[in-house]
């Protein structure tokens, strides 16, 4: 018996389509999940593209999924989305 749970160091989702930094948008994802509250992690896409620095400020674990809110700090561009991305993809 137990229960699994992931620790999660980034947050995949598709990119929402009015990403701006400042905003707080909302994220759901299948299963458990912890995520650092507060602390800056990457937003990655689906695909591992490096999307921006966001902090998590809220989530909650229900039966089968996680729901939670985090907010932009920076959207990433140039080579800095370039160089982020290609260490997402190597770390699989």
């Amino acid at each position: 018996m137990g229960f699994q749970i992931k620790f999660n160091w980034a947050l995949q989702i598709e990119e929402p389509s009015d990403l701006k930094e400042g905003n707080v948008y909302d994220f759901a994802k299948d299963g458990n999940r912890v995520f650092p509250v507060e602390t800056p992690i990457d937003l990655i896409s689906p695909g591992r593209e490096a999307i921006a620095k966001i902090v998590v400020l809220e989530f909650s674990n229900s039966k089968e999924e996680t729901k939670g809110k985090f907010k932009v700090i920076k959207i990433y561009e140039g080579q800095e989305r370039e160089i982020l991305t290609n260490y997402w993809i190597e770390n699989k």
